[in-house]
């Protein structure tokens, strides 16, 4: 029975807890560090995987006092490096969740004490897991799609609110909508074509969730608390949704843009074209990327679970349809907890701490080319 230690139990802990007893594993929660640890014990008091957790609310009073077998970092995204380089200088394994820096800073901090380590840490990336990306990796390297020239991608985000009701529409927090959400992307984009960018030219807007109201605004003291769109009322009563935060998107304090498009270089000459979008609803979701090759195309969405594939000689169409499991990442969570599982016993990463950091550079490359408008060099 594997020891594991938790830094910061929020929601992604949670889930990822749900994918770990989905597969029996032979864990044992020790401990958990998190300054809400109160709140948090009660609700885990009759799980069998938290019998005996030790909570505490200092996380490097749990690493010093903790015998752990290895450590899953869930914080808030700009405190991931800083206990990663503490986990990894005492050579436990990890599973730290993206993305693995927020600024150039970080980056070269983790970088630097991840050398020789990134096969013992699992980076929190379920989309490259998943069974259809791996059945697009399966396409391309048959062979049958000729020499890539193009990747043409695409995230629209029917649950973007979130990105503007919580404490994720604060970009000190989360580095911003590239690294937020665009780092998932991108990872399996370098995984499916096995190269990475090495320029970027990217441009941000916001549109939508913008306004004028005062800062601090919370939707249940907005007179338009049961008739905006964007309200936590409206999303829960009438969208019949979530509700994941009701700070007003219409404040004058919402950060975050709400569209994005990014074209990206390789070594190669292919090109690769990024769009994101987080004002789109429902139906209207989509995700996924179209590989164009010499022989042939290949492109894929989660939200249909399809996969098309078109043969330019024959000529012929193959389609493929997936049925994921329940749960969150269209099953690459359950792929994300047996690849951390293997670290505990010694194994290589699959989703490595490498990739990570690949990721993390070329989205803080974007989001500097955002600011100074022009094409930049991805430096990693």
């Amino acid at each position: 029975m594997k020891r594991i230690g938790f830094i910061g139990y929020g929601l992604r802990s949670e889930t990822m807890m749900t994918a770990f007893r989905t597969l029996e594993a032979p864990i044992t929660v020790a401990a958990i560090a998190d300054p809400r640890w109160e709140q948090i014990a009660p609700g885990l008091a009759n799980d069998p995987y938290f019998a005996n957790t030790h909570y505490y609310t200092d996380a490097e009073q749990m690493l010093a006092r903790e015998d752990l077998d290895g450590v899953f970092i869930g914080t808030r995204c700009s405190l991931h490096t800083h206990y990663a380089c503490k986990v990894l200088e005492m050579g436990l394994p990890l599973f730290l969740e993206k993305p693995v820096s927020i600024t150039r800073e970080q980056y070269t901090t983790l970088r630097a004490a991840a050398q020789g380590k990134e096969h013992k840490c699992v980076v929190s990336f379920p989309l490259r897991l998943s069974s259809i990306v791996l059945e697009m990796k399966r396409i391309v390297d048959s062979g049958v799609l000729g020499k890539l020239t193009m990747v043409q991608a695409i995230n629209n985000v029917p649950y973007g609110s979130v990105y503007y009701h919580s404490w994720y529409r604060d970009p000190s927090e989360t580095g911003g909508l590239f690294l937020q959400k665009s780092t998932h992307d991108i990872d399996y984009i370098n995984f499916l074509t096995g190269e990475l960018p090495v320029s970027v030219c990217a441009k941000t807007a916001k549109l939508h969730f913008k306004g004028d109201r005062p800062a601090g605004l919370h939707c249940p003291d907005c007179p338009e608390y049961r008739t905006c769109t964007e309200s936590s009322f409206v999303v829960k009563n009438l969208l019949k949704e979530d509700v994941t935060g009701d700070a007003c998107c219409f404040a004058v304090d919402t950060g975050n843009e709400d569209g994005a498009s990014v074209i990206y270089t390789t070594e190669s000459g292919m090109l690769i074209s990024y769009n994101q979008n987080f004002v789109v609803k429902k139906s209207a979701g989509r995700r996924g990327c179209r590989l164009i090759g010499t022989k042939g195309s290949a492109e894929f969405d989660f939200y249909t679970a399809e996969i098309r594939f078109d043969d330019y000689l024959s000529p012929q169409t193959v389609n493929h349809k997936f049925t994921f499991p329940a749960g969150a990442h269209f099953g690459g969570d359950e792929r994300l907890a047996l690849d951390f599982l293997d670290v505990l016993e010694g194994k290589p990463a699959q989703s490595h701490l490498g990739a990570g950091l690949a990721s993390a550079a070329a989205c803080l490359a974007a989001k500097q080319s955002d600011l100074e408008g022009r094409f930049v060099p991805i430096e990693y």
